[in-house]
């Protein structure tokens, strides 16, 4: 069922089980969890089904540290949240990402690979993925044979990925039609309220942009508002404690991690195809993979650095690869191509690679491949994981929303190891590609510069990790390894602003299996 508290008396009261604040991937995978269940559900959305400008404004803030995008682009404010811009790149974590390491200060996280395993399982399906397959089985479909990296240095991590699933969308009928769950549009939550103690959450105050108000009440509270709006609301609602809720220890906003994407280097080698073949994307019916190369976990211990993954890419001048892949994705959008008859005889002045490509596209599904000469470059960006850092963080301003709310201040900051994990994969790539003939990489002069700059292409992945890391000592984490925010006992926290670390991967998949683990636990709860 979907209402909208503009529609709703001012001054309701809303009880129910399981109140969920956010209708992002997080909030959805819950409700869906928990639909059919005899658990009331009410998923909270500050938004309605499409963009309003008034309401993504609620997102305004001021960035500081290293060049971020701005904070009203980085999100999205409606039912479905940010997946309405995801492009569904994923995979899993892994053991390394999971563990304590002694050079990675902060790390380590009080569940491990096993406890997710089988939230992965059913997390794909929600997120659009086929089965998980090993990686020989991915090389042999994918009919290339892989360079044969010294695993002692390097190893193959493969991205994966399929048509982006905007939760939004695919999930909304479901809800509606689940007799236990309510999803109620344009109620913004403007305050957590909790006993006089800061011991549990007796209500949740809401407000409309057009002045209406509500509370809600429940036995179990959840934050699925994303790593940034979570660790703001907590800092906010501080009526009880001065610090906001959840921060006897001053750890809410702070471990602010992203994942730093920047170009590591080129490529000079006499067979570019076969190396584009190699690390381009490839298509194995409705679900793609994308070959990168991470150090292995031992060369990780012995260099001291964290995880990153690195992937390949290239630019062509020439027309023909281009204006196929241009006419293939506005006929499967459905629209009439724009110049047709300018775009066909692009193509028909280079028929035979044209023809080719089909061939490799629609009968093998392998990736297309621009003519030799036309190659300009190909390129390896790192996708690395960031280094805990407690100066990293989300803090509030001065300056207030239209509710009154004190707007957030993101600093992001790096450190020495992060810096050092790019350089040493650059390193390690070079000297594996130079060993088995694959070509000379030239890494970019900023990579070896032994100050702490960046390139300035370096950006982030729009990845909001850690502002509420979990932790089993309330000293070192937010929340616990059930996501309970340590000493509230009836409020929860879901999404990738639990994350202690955020490997070398995109975090949705991972904050998809969180959610359904989490829904498991309180169905326990609420059982017992």
């Amino acid at each position: 069922m979907f209402s909208d508290l503009r529609d709703l008396e001012s001054g309701s009261t809303l009880e129910t089980d399981v109140c969920i604040v956010g209708a992002g991937p997080a909030g959805i995978s819950m409700a869906m969890a928990l639909a059919g269940t005899r658990t009331r559900v009410l998923l909270l959305e500050s938004g309605g089904f499409e963009f309003e400008p008034d309401t993504q404004d609620l997102y305004d803030g001021e960035t500081a540290g290293l060049p971020y995008f701005d904070l009203t682009a980085a999100r999205l404010r409606y039912f479905g949240g940010t997946s309405g811009h995801w492009d569904n790149w994923c995979n899993q974590m892994t053991g390394i990402d999971f563990r304590r390491r002694d050079w990675v200060p902060h790390s380590g996280w009080p569940i491990g690979e096993s406890d997710l395993e089988p939230y992965y399982a059913r997390a794909r399906p929600i997120c659009g993925l086929d089965r998980h397959r090993p990686l020989e089985a991915i090389w042999n479909s994918l009919r290339v044979d892989p360079l044969p990296l010294d695993p002692a240095h390097l190893d193959y991590r493969f991205w994966e990925f399929a048509g982006p699933v905007r939760f939004g969308e695919a999930y909304r009928q479901p809800l509606k039609d689940a007799p236990n769950v309510r999803v109620l549009l344009h109620a913004n939550v403007v305050n957590v309220q909790t006993d006089p103690e800061g011991g549990a959450v007796t209500r949740l105050d809401l407000r409309t942009l057009e002045g209406k108000t509500a509370t809600v009440t429940a036995q179990s509270y959840v934050l699925a508002c994303g790593g940034i709006e979570n660790a703001r609301l907590l800092l906010a609602s501080n009526s009880v404690e001065s610090t906001g809720v959840g921060n006897r220890h001053d750890l809410v906003g702070r471990y602010f991690q992203e994942h730093i994407l920047d170009v590591l280097g080129t490529v000079v080698t006499d067979d570019p195809l076969a190396m584009i073949e190699r690390f381009g994307s490839t298509w194995l019916g409705k679900h793609g993979y994308t070959a990168g190369i991470m150090m292995s976990e031992a060369a990780q211990e012995r260099e001291q650095v964290l995880n990153c993954s690195v992937m390949m890419r290239y630019s062509a001048s020439g027309d023909a690869v281009k204006t196929m892949k241009r006419l293939q994705n506005q006929v499967k959008a459905g629209r009439l191509p724009d110049n047709l008859a300018a775009g066909v005889w692009n193509i028909v002045q280079d028929l035979d690679m044209f023809a080719y490509n089909v061939y490799r596209r629609k009968m093998l599904g392998l990736p297309v491949l621009p003519k030799p000469e036309d190659l300009q470059a190909i390129s390896f960006v790192c996708h690395n994981e960031q280094a805990p850092n407690p100066d990293s963080r989300v803090t509030l301003t001065g300056d207030r929303d239209r509710f009154g709310m004190q707007r957030v201040r993101l600093d992001w900051r790096t450190g020495e190891l992060d810096k050092r994990t790019v350089m040493r994969h650059a390193r390690a790539l070079g000297a594996e590609f130079s060993r088995t003939g694959a070509g000379i990489f030239r890494i970019e002069p900023w990579v070896e510069d032994e100050s702490m700059s960046w390139s300035p292409r370096m950006e982030g992945g729009y990845h909001h990790m850690g502002t509420t890391r979990m932790a089993a000592d309330p000293r070192q984490g937010v929340v616990d390894g059930d996501c309970q925010v340590h000493g509230v006992r009836n409020l929860y926290i879901a999404g990738s602003s639990v994350f202690p670390t955020g490997g070398n991967i995109n975090p949705t998949l991972t904050i998809v299996a969180l959610a359904l683990r989490l829904a498991d636990h309180l169905k326990d709860a609420d059982a017992a």
